[in-house]
């Protein structure tokens, strides 16, 4: 198990470093032309910040993008503006939604004859995103002295401009009306057309592209790839602890949990402290399954912590709620149809208490039991169940694993935690 996440990890860190390209030119030419998210930030944070450090002359930004998350375009907006290097905003297909204020940010912005800009549509559409985003478009529309207004049509179809856009609709532009209202500053054709406007000799431009690690990275933080992951992960850890040992199941559940955090991570989406909680949220879990009989405070704790992490790692709380949901109700029914299929366990025997047993006492009872002798039902590892004057009673070895079918002695009881030790040959 050590082997294979070794392995895992060395592969990672090799691929990672496997085909990063150093920007040189004194023109960096960046696409955008995906889905707005978090990977597209740190991908473009990346080369703008070597862009700063070589001192290049522009960064030309091409878009092509139906839009995407709201947050990942406010950061990506956000070091547009505070860039040391001019940045020019090429919309060369479709800049719609978030995409749009990308384009906005721009000092100049061009656009091919062919595309269109606009259509903010926000997700939830409700008034205060509506109100935050339309701000957003005015403030990034004024900083580069174009008009507010027109950037706000595109977010909030109460809007009506007299002569451009009806009430209730949403503001797009195609090329030509983006040009006539201000939006746009030039057209260009291609990025060859937009150098000759500019004077940049296109020898002197470099298109950096995103390397291999890059491209997995944005797929694995993706929300529909995240939840595959996790339901495979947690799927994995359920039939582990269906199953004696420590083999298939926990291994994959580890490897492909480490899969789901390093993407986002390496894509910005969390820190360190959100895969504390998790980890902290697992431990209690364990500890509740393992440790302590029944499943109470710690377990509730570990779900709560679990959840919460995961909630913080999405762009938004509607993103995070449908993930959880689809992640919680495919785990379960897929965890159901396991248990079905491998029967009783230990995992299921610590959660349950096994109350529907016919000799099975609560903690009521437990103080007759010290210094009583029994013999134990299950391995204690350390919990398990022990027989005591033909009672079942759920019990923790003091110190190490107890086989099942040796002879204990109960020497604490403590509510309902019942603590043996095994009986030596010399007693």
């Amino acid at each position: 198990m050590k082997k294979i996440i070794l392995i895992f990890l060395i592969l990672f860190i090799s691929f990672s470093l496997y085909s990063s390209a150093s920007v040189k030119a004194e023109v960096i030419h960046i696409n955008l032309d995906s889905e707005i998210n978090n990977a597209e930030f740190s991908f473009i944070d990346k080369n703008l910040t070597e862009a700063e450090n070589i001192k290049a002359d522009f960064v030309i930004i091409e878009i092509n993008s139906l839009g995407g998350f709201v947050d990942s375009a406010l950061k990506i907006r956000d070091r547009i503006l505070e860039s040391e290097v001019k940045i020019i905003s090429f919309v060369n297909g479709r800049a719609w939604s978030a995409a749009a204020l990308i384009a906005l940010a721009g000092e100049k912005l061009y656009i091919s004859p062919s595309s269109s800009i606009g259509a903010a549509e926000t997700r939830p559409n409700e008034e205060k995103y509506i109100s935050a985003l339309r701000k957003e478009f005015a403030a990034t529309a004024e900083r580069r002295n174009k008009n507010p207004q027109i950037a706000e049509a595109m977010v909030d179809a109460s809007m009506e401009i007299e002569g451009i856009i009806e009430k209730d609709k949403l503001l797009t532009l195609t090329a030509a009306e983006a040009l006539e209202v201000g939006i746009a500053d030039y057209t260009a054709s291609s990025l060859a057309d937009l150098a000759a406007a500019e004077d940049i000799n296109l020898n002197e431009i470099t298109t950096v592209e995103k390397t291999n690690l890059e491209k997995i990275m944005g797929i694995i933080s993706n929300p529909y790839a995240s939840s595959l992951l996790l339901i495979i992960a947690f799927s994995a850890l359920i039939f582990e602890a269906l199953t004696p040992g420590f083999a298939l199941g926990g291994t994959v559940g580890i490897i492909t949990l480490l899969i789901f955090f390093a993407g986002h991570i390496f894509t910005g989406s969390i820190g360190v402290g959100i895969v504390v909680l998790f980890i902290v949220g697992i431990i209690l879990i364990l500890a509740e399954i393992f440790l302590i009989p029944g499943f109470g405070v710690a377990g509730i704790s570990g779900i709560a912590a679990v959840l919460s992490s995961l909630f913080f790692i999405f762009p938004n709380s509607s993103i995070a709620i449908n993930v959880l949901l689809a992640v919680v109700v495919f785990t379960l029914v897929i965890g159901i149809l396991m248990f079905k299929k491998f029967g009783s366990s230990r995992f299921w025997k610590r959660i349950s208490l096994e109350s529907n047993s016919e000799n099975y006492f609560s903690s009521a009872s437990k103080k007759d039991y010290l210094n009583q002798e029994g013999e134990t039902l299950s391995k204690l590892r350390p919990a398990g169940t022990i027989k005591l004057n033909g009672e079942r009673v759920d019990a923790v070895s003091e110190g190490s694993f107890i086989n099942k079918g040796q002879k204990v002695k109960v020497i604490s009881v403590s509510g309902s935690r019942v603590v043996v030790r095994k009986i030596s040959e010399e007693e």
